[in-house]
């Protein structure tokens, strides 16, 4: 019996020293994915950054001349209007050529 005894030591003893090498190489190549990861995380994280970001600025290339707009064209609506209306004639009907009888002036034509 005390010979079952001590080959069993002695190959627990064996596996022992037959796995840390293995246990070593597993443990680096565990490190070399973890590094792996670790880039491939960063990346990631990078790539959202600049898509958030290229979003921010899209927004603001779309809204900003939308407020702009808002705020400016009105007045230049308006003189435009105004202008307008006045070669009209004001809203009489007539225009301003019409009303000074400037297409009669030209023909030599007087009523």
């Amino acid at each position: 019996m005390p010979n079952t005894q001590t080959k069993e030591k002695q190959s627990a003893q064996s596996v022992q020293k037959n796995n840390e090498p293995t246990l070593e190489r597993l443990m680096r190549e565990n490190l070399a994915l973890t590094k792996e990861i670790i880039e491939h995380t960063r990346k990631t994280r990078r790539y959202i950054l600049y898509g958030h970001i290229f979003n921010i600025i899209k927004i603001v290339l779309i809204v900003g001349p939308i407020i702009v707009a808002i705020l400016y064209l009105p007045p230049l609506i308006q003189s435009l209007l105004g202008t307008y209306t006045e070669l009209l004639g004001g809203g009489t009907g007539q225009t301003v050529l019409q009303g000074n009888g400037f297409i009669n002036q030209l023909f030599g034509q007087q009523q």
